[in-house]
């Protein structure tokens, strides 16, 4: 469950996103996944969208991956197409400590 509040979209300013994914390792860097996704705005009627595809871990940290979803209602797309390339940053908000700050007990 996902909450979204967008300020500039005067009829549904709160949406709450419910996702159901299932997912399958095809090898050790490729998986493959099916995924329901329902849009329910908080004045409105829902948009629900059954979404497939795939990704490639090019390496711990990086990712591309493509997908397809197809609306299952009228008030969503017809389809959707899609790639993407994703990184993770490891660490990138540690609070590391200096080490002329000592610790708190």
């Amino acid at each position: 469950m996902t909450e979204f509040f967008r300020p500039s979209d005067p009829t549904s300013k709160l949406i709450t996103e419910a996702t159901f994914v299932i997912e399958k390792n095809v090898t050790e860097r490729a998986s493959l996944f099916v995924e329901y996704v329902g849009d329910y705005p908080e004045n409105g009627s829902p948009a629900q969208l059954l979404n497939s595809g795939g990704l490639y871990r090019l390496s711990p940290n990086q990712q591309v991956d493509f997908h397809i979803a197809v609306g299952l209602n009228h008030n969503a797309p017809s389809y959707i197409v899609g790639i993407g390339y994703s990184v993770r940053f490891d660490e990138l908000f540690s609070a590391k400590r200096s080490a002329s700050i000592a610790p708190r007990n």
